[in-house]
């Protein structure tokens, strides 16, 4: 027998269309009138969440609900984690929300410094043609950027507690500084396994999970 789906909530409704402008979620797009859409369809779920739940056309919704179309699950989740989180959150300092939020910007903004650099340094020691003054030039503007990052990782922390958000946070932070150390202590040039791989889309998935969470928690 088939379960009716309820209808969404119109206090969730109004935040997902909120938190995107009453445009379509794809940045690309931005059209109206808008649908709300189900990132893992509903069918699977069963409830309506606001982290599970975005913005779209009805192009784009079609196109997102086709299996075979060119938008995936993977893509759809990104771009929820791109919408700007100040659109769906209440700065009042209630339990202390906006210190939270601000440790939450300031830590992707020193993330969003470091992790280019470490990237650029794995290019830069997987060639033979690199001399070794501009692999220690690198190296040092990523310990510099380093530094930055594991600053605003214990401030995030500190903000957020003891929490599956605070304890999210580490995890993504030390699996990049784990993938560090090996490329650090790896011989000159890398071997191929570490040449292959790619530390951003490693932690993407749990990037947008941490976005979400924390655009959950404090939409109140």
């Amino acid at each position: 027998m088939a379960i009716s789906r309820p209808k969404i909530p119109s206090e969730l409704r109004r935040r997902v269309l909120i938190e995107a402008g009453h445009r379509c979620a794809i940045p690309t797009c931005k059209s109206t009138p808008v649908e709300i859409a189900h990132i893992i369809p509903w069918a699977k779920v069963r409830k309506h969440e606001f982290k599970n739940l975005i913005a779209l056309c009805p192009t784009c919704h079609t196109r997102f609900d086709d299996p075979h179309g060119p938008i995936d699950r993977k893509a759809m989740r990104q771009y929820k984690a791109n919408l700007n989180p100040l659109l769906s959150i209440s700065l009042a300092n209630r339990d202390g929300q906006a210190n939270m939020l601000a440790a939450y910007q300031e830590l992707r903004a020193r993330l969003a410094e470091w992790l280019p650099i470490e990237v650029e340094y794995v290019a830069i020691k997987s060639r033979l043609s690199s001399s070794r003054e501009k692999i220690e030039k690198i190296k040092s503007d990523a310990v510099d950027k380093l530094a930055w990052a594991i600053g605003a990782v214990a401030d995030f922390q500190s903000a957020w507690g003891e929490s599956e958000v605070s304890d999210l946070a580490g995890a993504i932070f030390y699996h990049v500084a784990d993938w560090c150390d090996e490329v650090e202590s790896a011989p000159f040039p890398l071997p191929e396994d570490l040449k292959q791989r790619d530390i951003l889309e490693e932690i993407s998935e749990a990037s947008a999970d941490l976005h979400l969470m924390v655009c959950e928690e404090l939409s109140m």
